[in-house]
């Protein structure tokens, strides 16, 4: 009994995920990667379904041939055009070396094609496309020459899809990376491992390109494709592989015409029919994100490997070991404080690990009434009053309203990531807005950007909150790059009618603001402000003044609140989501950065009440390079009322059974906590003090009940 399978005729990927990158899109994250990075990048995109559509099935492709006087009929599957990275409407054909090529094919039961296998394909296509040659030259080997030729082949391509839709089965685009021989025989010198290349034929059907291994493994031309095909085969009407017909003498002339010329001595064999590939230790694309969530509700945290099979993964809380969490994604259920934690990946094969870098969970017990929000999912402009300042006089800066981040690069210790939903966001939602300054002429000059909310002012006790994302050219502290250092800003109490930034020609500034770069390149990352209706803002400067712990990113206290191991620069909140707040509250302003009060003092100044204010500024005349990195990113902004009142903000059963209630009460108040199973008859089964952050209060008896109902009433 035959221990084979038959074909599936469709590609081995599972579906194209919501929100991954588009072929131009991809092109752009991968241009400036090493070799090694982008190759890893490919893998992990065509690992999780980024291929279009009309790739996933795959065509037969049947032909016959007598050999040693017996005929037989083979039928393979071939993908109907070179493997491509995105979507149907926006596809890029990806040239790649034979070790990815190999190595995809092993993960999904496919092998590249020979020489004849490509001209079999080529007799069968539909649509055969003339070949676009681009002259030689030392760029040929990059991504933007792949990018150029992509576009001349997608423009050509769609010059037939009236007649031939996508999915046809094309040929003419590419050279082929194929099987052979040559993989090991009559090598060049100098070549010990070469890549084998075959075809790109004239619409004559001749090949530009004869079987040819000059080119070292790690070689890949915009020219090159690589056309998958699927490993089981039928021979005869039998199930059967493409290995073992090329490796059998009474068989491999169905797929091969190699010979002595090639280095085999039976007509067609191909003894080793593959490229041979070293293990590949593990690689994390995709780092798990910080989530805040109320209590309750659900994280789940995701991370994407690349590596050989088996790839084992073991998730890690605040550096232990959790016991069963060994899949792709962890899922924290019905979260609790005693969750919040940071949350690792420790990803494992035969041939090594990797760690993922650590995502924070944030249980949000400190809710309060919202009195304005915006998370910027749509154009709100309209809704916004905008500013800006530059100290030549030329508007030099970008505000991108609903901005899509996610699939936005970023370098983190010279790898690679995208930038991942804010920690107040779903899954999936990456829009933002987006500010720059100093990036859109070449001309070096200290510029910024505020905007203010139409028709909102705020007065007495109020908190302003959003997400912040600092995004800077360079590794830790900007180092190769130049013009790395940029500040985000936000405030309390303006007018609205002033551009407020760090000049010193102002002739009115106003409010109550506070400040910090991304990459710790400034004598002072952190600092404070104060508005001058009569001139340039006051920057504050020492702890009494301004009630900042410390200004600079070496001070303990920051490099603590930003630590490597989730910071590229350590002290500073550069490349990863930070979450700010800016509180007023009994005349006291509190400036907090995740979760940590970095400046505090009493307002003694006049700006009591007024509008929020949101900026972006370039204190430094040079121009961060490359520029399009230096930016800042905002995003769930909302305005929450702290005027003391007492409420419950969220209720959980816990795994116990127990019931945790969270409470917010004016501090020093005492409270008497009631439950009742009917709202007739109630009880006292507890006592608070309201305090100024959340009150946790748990009830043991809970257990005992099929229901119950709370409630607060204060004490005399």
């Amino acid at each position: 009994m035959s221990g084979h399978v038959a074909p599936s005729q469709t590609l081995n990927v599972p579906p194209r995920p919501v929100g991954a990158p588009t072929g131009i899109q991809f092109t752009n994250i991968i241009t400036p990667m090493s070799l090694t990075e982008r190759e890893n990048w490919i893998y992990a995109q065509v690992i999780s379904g980024n291929v279009p559509n009309f790739l996933r099935q795959l065509l037969p492709i049947t032909v016959s041939a007598t050999i040693n006087g017996t005929p037989h009929t083979a039928t393979y599957y071939a993908a109907p055009d070179y493997l491509a990275i995105g979507s149907d409407a926006d596809y890029f054909l990806e040239p790649m070396t034979p070790i990815l090529a190999q190595r995809l094919c092993d993960r999904l039961g496919c092998t590249p094609p020979t020489r004849k296998m490509s001209n079999q394909i080529w007799t069968n296509a539909s649509v055969k496309l003339a070949p676009q040659p681009i002259p030689p030259s030392a760029d040929m080997i990059t991504v933007p020459v792949f990018a150029y030729h992509n576009s001349l082949v997608w423009t050509q391509r769609m010059s037939y899809t009236n007649s031939y839709p996508l999915g046809a089965l094309t040929a003419g685009d590419k050279k082929d990376v194929v099987i052979s021989t040559l993989i090991y025989s009559n090598l060049h010198t100098g070549v010990p491992s070469p890549v084998v290349i075959y075809g790109w034929h004239y619409q004559t059907g001749v090949p530009i390109q004869p079987l040819y291994n000059g080119h070292e493994s790690t070689y890949a031309d915009y020219s090159h494709g690589v056309r998958l095909v699927q490993n089981v085969m039928t021979v005869d009407g039998s199930p059967n592989t493409v290995t073992n017909v090329l490796t059998n003498p009474n068989l491999a002339a169905l797929l091969s015409d190699e010979g002595p010329s090639e280095g085999t001595t039976s007509s067609g064999v191909i003894l080793l029919p593959r490229y041979t590939v070293a293990a590949m230790a593990p690689a994390i694309i995709t780092h798990p994100r910080s989530q805040s969530i109320l209590p309750g509700a659900s994280a789940v945290f995701t991370s994407l490997a690349v590596g050989d099979a088996p790839l084992g993964y073991l998730w890690q809380s605040n550096g232990i070991s959790l016991a069963g969490a060994t899949n792709a994604s962890l899922i924290i259920s019905n979260a609790q404080i005693v969750n919040a934690a940071n949350y690792s990946v420790l990803a494992t094969n035969p041939a090594g690990s990797a760690s993922s870098r650590p995502a924070w969970l944030r249980i949000k017990t400190n809710i309060h009434p919202t009195l304005f929000a915006d998370n910027f999912d749509a154009d709100s402009s309209a809704n916004w009053n905008l500013f800006w300042g530059a100290a030549n006089g030329i508007p030099d800066y970008t505000a991108d309203w609903a901005f899509d981040h996610g699939a936005i690069p970023y370098t983190f210790n010279g790898l690679t990531s995208l930038i991942p939903p804010a920690p107040n966001s779903p899954d999936g939602s990456s829009r933002a807005i987006r500010f720059s300054a100093n990036k859109n002429d070449l001309t070096a000059a200290t510029a910024a950007v505020n905007i203010y909310p139409k028709g909102q002012t705020f007065s007495n006790n109020f908190a302003l909150k959003f997400d912040l994302w600092i995004n800077y050219p360079g590794n830790a502290g900007g180092i190769n790059s130049t013009g790395s250092t940029e500040f985000a800003a936000c405030g309390i109490n303006h007018t609205g009618t002033e551009v407020n930034w760090s000049t010193t020609s102002a002739s009115a500034s106003d409010g109550i603001w506070f400040s910090t770069d991304g990459d710790g390149g400034a004598a002072n990352d952190y600092r404070a402000w104060l508005g001058n209706s009569s001139g340039p803002p006051t920057d504050l400067t020492g702890t009494a003044a301004s009630g900042l712990v410390a200004s600079n990113h070496s001070a303990s206290v920051f490099q603590t609140l930003f630590p490597t191991s989730r910071f590229e620069t350590a002290g500073a909140p550069g490349k990863s989501w930070i979450e700010v707040e800016l509180r007023q509250t009994n005349n006291t302003v509190i400036w907090l950065l995740d979760g940590t009060i970095v400046a505090q003092r009493t307002n003694s100044s006049a700006w009591r009440s007024g509008k929020i204010m949101l900026a972006y500024m370039d204190p430094f005349a040079s121009i961060g390079n490359p520029p399009q990195y230096g930016f800042g990113l905002f995003d769930n902004v909302r305005v929450e009322d702290l005027t003391p009142t007492f409420h419950f903000t969220s209720a959980a059963v816990l795994t116990n059974g127990q019931t945790q209630l969270i409470f917010s009460g004016v501090p020093g108040q005492p409270y008497n906590i009631e439950a009742s199973t009917n709202f007739l008859s109630w009880q006292t089964i507890g006592a608070v003090t309201g305090a100024a952050t959340s009150v946790t209060f748990t009830d043991p008896a809970a257990t005992n009940f099929p229901w119950r109902f709370y409630r607060a009433k204060q004490a005399p």
